[in-house]
């Protein structure tokens, strides 16, 4: 799992960055980071765990590498919630695990 690959997905102001690890045709498995941090935030973690997932780290907007929100637009806590289910209507998942920590 020390490998990962570079996704984005676009949303109407730009895109969502993430980064994967794992078999595609794993089980599902999406990352998200705390306040002030970023998708790299799961780079040491993901090695070490089980290698039949897929793992999914994805940036909320305006971070990382995820486009900004478009100017005077403000960052709600619940907005972060509409990042989350368009990455995973973008991945096809229904049913899938979430794995997170503060923020996320």
């Amino acid at each position: 799992l020390g490998m990962f690959s570079e996704l984005k997905f676009p949303v109407p102001w730009g895109h969502v960055a993430a980064k994967a690890w794992g078999p595609s045709e794993g089980h599902p498995v999406l990352c998200l980071h705390g306040w002030l941090d970023n998708a790299n935030t799961f780079d040491k973690l993901l090695p070490l765990l089980p290698r039949d997932c897929y793992y999914v780290a994805m940036d909320f907007s305006g971070h990382g590498l995820s486009s900004h929100r478009p100017a005077g637009s403000p960052y709600h806590f619940l907005d972060y919630v509409s990042d989350v289910r368009r990455v995973a209507a973008a991945l096809q998942w229904r049913r899938f695990t979430l794995m997170g920590h503060s923020m996320g």
